[in-house]
């Protein structure tokens, strides 16, 4: 029997993730007790953790596409995972932002309408994540939804990111840069593919001419 190299795999990833972060919410909480300081550290950290897991779903595919190994492999694989594991994450992130509403008066934590359509596309692409769920709706209906969504998201993250270089470099320009390289590998698949296209139908005509 094959033994894969990566144990980790499907919904073990969203099992584990939702393990460790719930560890590392509560350890904020018993350590800072509940007020708006544990509530602010709980947001910044499951924003960095969704970040990081819907990069990993992003970049899932072009990364296979350029190069084949088992990483590569593995991240394509369990594309759908790591997605339905951001959404785990961002789903933590929520219970701070709610619990520091809760705890001060801050009307734009409430009226975050990017935000808001954010978690709406969030909850969306999750809930048509599964067979059932995407073939009632329809391929080119889950298509356009979670391409724009996917697309919304990543934009909701690098403005996010971005206006927190004004804080930190050291904690966010890693950040930013990865989304950013995330976006060109994106957009670079399918200029090479046209390319790959062209040159090909040339060749097919040269050899006919």
């Amino acid at each position: 029997m094959k033994i894969s190299k990566y144990p980790l795999q499907g919904w073990n990833i969203v099992g584990w993730t939702v393990l460790i972060i719930a560890f590392i919410f509560l350890g904020i909480v018993i350590f800072h007790g509940i007020n708006e300081q544990s509530m602010r550290i709980a947001i910044r950290l499951t924003a960095r953790t969704s970040c990081l897991l819907f990069v990993c779903a992003f970049i899932a595919s072009p990364l296979r596409y350029f190069w084949s190994n088992n990483l590569t492999k593995w991240l394509r694989g369990n594309r759908r995972y790591l997605g339905v594991a951001m959404a785990v994450s961002h789903g933590f992130h929520a219970i701070a932002i709610i619990g520091l509403a809760i705890l001060i008066t801050d009307p734009s934590l409430s009226n975050n309408h990017g935000g808001n359509l954010g978690y709406l596309f969030i909850i969306a692409m999750t809930a048509t994540s599964f067979q059932s769920t995407a073939a009632l709706l329809g391929h080119r209906n889950w298509k356009i939804l979670h391409t724009v969504g996917m697309y919304y998201l990543w934009l909701a993250f690098i403005y996010s990111f971005s206006h927190g270089l004004e804080k930190s470099l050291v904690i966010y320009l890693p950040f930013v840069s990865l989304l950013a390289i995330a976006i060109l590998l994106r957009s670079i698949v399918p200029l090479s593919k046209f390319f790959a296209f062209t040159f090909i139908r040339k060749d097919k005509l040269s050899k006919k001419g």
